[in-house]
């Protein structure tokens, strides 16, 4: 069975959206431990990772809209999970702690990641009905 173009595009995007988002993540943990500074990075690699998960759910939504047929595979609670778990855990460790500073892209991050998964869930869910 072969994979349509719309399919292959969908997985391009996933997994791009994937590594950006694995590596924003791991970029957050070295910086807000002090285990390797890379505030610098913050701003763009936040950027980059919201600009991709944004071209990501569009055409995600675009393929359910257009396709009748269309299933999603992808499970956007396990990101919101994942972005929740990293951004109590730095608001825990910087109340205990004032050392730990958590940075704005951090937020801007999380707030994002909760807005396009509410906007997709509200498209899903009219698309259903």
């Amino acid at each position: 069975m072969s994979m349509t173009k719309g399919k292959k595009e969908l997985l391009f995007w996933k997994g791009l959206t994937n590594f950006w988002a694995w590596l924003t993540a791991i970029v957050f943990l070295l910086t807000f431990f002090k285990i390797w500074d890379l505030s610098y990075l913050l701003t763009n690699i936040t950027i980059i990772y919201l600009s991709i998960l944004s071209i990501f759910t569009g055409t995600k939504e675009y393929s359910r809209w257009k396709n009748k047929k269309f299933l999603s595979k992808y499970h956007g609670e396990i990101f919101i999970f994942v972005w929740t778990v990293l951004m109590v855990v730095f608001l825990l460790i910087s109340a205990l702690n004032p050392d730990y500073k958590i940075y704005s892209q951090y937020t801007a991050t999380y707030i994002s990641v909760l807005g396009i998964f509410a906007i997709t869930l509200k498209s899903k869910n009219l698309k259903d009905q």
